[in-house]
């Protein structure tokens, strides 16, 4: 398998830093050579052109289009054993996005040459070409094919032409996993392990390494499957990369057996960005800041977001947060904003942002209260603080108590407490306005006389004989049952 990948980071750096520039055509090329199970050889070319780098044209439904002319062969010196050529086109989109296509063509065993020329349909001049060595064998024994990188996976068992043995597999011709990408996925067949194992299991090592340059590498992940030795089987493998940081990178897969004996390999390079893994506040410039998510967020968004976090901004931040709320400076606002969900979530910030907003809005409209948002009120605070509780106890009609409302969170990783308990009470019995009375929460609000203050309608039943200001509980009656509810809960 092979992949352009170095024209295409530059291309993608400068479509990062300049958005309207249009660059020439850029071709990505990865391939496999895979048989059936009755021997027919054929050659699998996946390929994608850069959005970037081709002219797309308005429709006149005003969406956009683009085309390209695209031209396999497989040549035996001047001599072509197979070709196809054809057009592809993009769907009609409002934004400019990548064409991706793959095509199968029946190869017989040898060496050849895989050309492929690709011209842009609303450009010609726009071109660009491929040129590679290929060798068709299977030998007699356990054989591995070229690792397919992959975009993505999922089952699928439709016939479509990015299916695969029950699965939708989108290849990855650039072999570039960008920052939002935390998951890499390949693909590969085995052919003939039956010939080198006779009986038993086999192992299917693969593992990552980080080029460190001058020929030294670091191993950074690992992993491997057992199989049944068969005439033909399959791996599809997904490895978490979000701390991956960026660089370049090489993917080795090892067949071995019992033995721990190195029948095969196969190993595939490739590149990752994950520019924020480790960025520091120092290192976000005004240049980088322009080309992020914050940038489409007005004044009014940004107010909104901004107190959104507040419930779970602590220590020094939540002070940096007070100082950049009451800022005029929507530059200062936006920084706040993307750092926090930068330090969430280094590959994709912008999902994490969504996310939280999401979230935000099911808060608001579960706990909203008056004239406050959701997340404004103490329980939608604690429920963005800490998660969803995992028992709830509502009560709203118990003899001389206030309504009230204990959430019970079985594990607190927060504080690394268990069985910790909120208790929220409405004393003013102003619609859903319910604010915290106490909590065994450490750094919460915990208040001891919380019974007084709750059952405060009877304030002659308070307990600890006639010292009415030490005393801390109210006195058993029929029915009520807070005490009950927050200690043995």
């Amino acid at each position: 398998m092979d992949c352009q990948i170095f024209k295409h980071s530059y291309i993608a750096l400068l479509l990062a830093l300049f958005p309207c520039t249009t660059h020439a055509l850029d071709l990505g090329v990865s391939y496999a050579i895979y048989n059936t199970p009755d021997n027919k050889p054929y050659l699998e070319v996946n390929l994608e052109i850069a959005a970037v780098s081709i002219r797309y044209v308005k429709t006149e439904g005003e969406k956009l289009q683009a085309g390209a002319e695209i031209l396999i062969m497989v040549k035996n010196g001047d001599n072509v054993v197979r070709y196809e050529k054809y057009n592809l086109q993009s769907p009609l989109v409002d934004a400019p996005q990548s064409l991706i296509d793959v095509k199968r063509l029946p190869v017989s065993e040898g060496n050849y040459e895989l050309e492929i020329l690709v011209k842009d349909l609303n450009a010609p001049d726009n071109q660009d070409t491929y040129k590679t060595p290929l060798k068709v064998s299977f030998p007699d024994k356990l054989h591995l094919t070229e690792i397919q990188l992959l975009r993505s996976y999922k089952r699928d068992d439709s016939q479509g032409v990015f299916n695969k043995n029950g699965f939708y597999l989108e290849p990855l011709p650039f072999c570039f996993y960008e920052k939002e990408n935390t998951r890499l996925a390949f693909y590969l067949e085995i052919y003939r392990s039956n010939k080198s194992i006779a009986e038993g299991e086999y192992l299917l090592r693969y593992f990552v390494e980080q080029d460190k340059g001058a020929g030294a590498r670091t191993l950074v992940s690992t992993g491997s499957q057992r199989k049944k030795p068969s005439p033909i089987d399959a791996m599809l493998v997904q490895l978490d990369i979000s701390k991956f940081e960026s660089g370049n990178y090489y993917l080795t897969v090892e067949a071995r057996n019992s033995a721990n004996e190195l029948l095969a390999s196969r190993t595939q390079f490739f590149q990752r960005s994950n520019p924020y893994l480790y960025y520091n506040d120092q290192e976000i410039s005004e240049d980088v800041l322009a080309q992020q998510f914050t940038q489409k967020l007005d004044a009014k968004q940004l107010k909104y977001a901004l107190a959104a976090l507040s419930p779970i901004v602590l220590g020094d931040d939540a002070q940096m947060l007070n100082n950049v709320s009451r800022d005029t400076s929507l530059a200062n606002k936006r920084f706040f904003v993307f750092k926090h969900f930068m330090r969430e979530n280094p590959n994709d910030p912008e999902g994490a942002y969504k996310k939280y907003m999401d979230l935000v809005a099911a808060v608001h409209e579960k706990f909203r209260s008056g004239f406050r948002y959701g997340f404004e009120t103490d329980r939608g605070r604690a429920y963005l603080r800490y998660g969803p509780p995992d028992d709830v106890v509502h009560v709203e009609d118990e003899p001389g108590a206030c309504p009230y409302e204990i959430w019970i969170y079985y594990s607190f990783p927060v504080t690394k407490q268990s069985n910790v308990k909120f208790l929220f009470y409405n004393p003013s019995l102003a619609g859903d306005d319910y604010i915290t009375l106490h909590s065994t929460a450490r750094g919460e609000i915990q208040d001891q006389k919380w019974e007084r203050k709750l059952y405060n309608r009877n304030p002659t039943e308070y307990v600890e004989g006639d010292n009415y200001h030490d005393a801390t509980g109210v006195t058993r009656n029929f029915g009520r049952r807070a005490k009950e509810y927050f200690t043995d809960f």
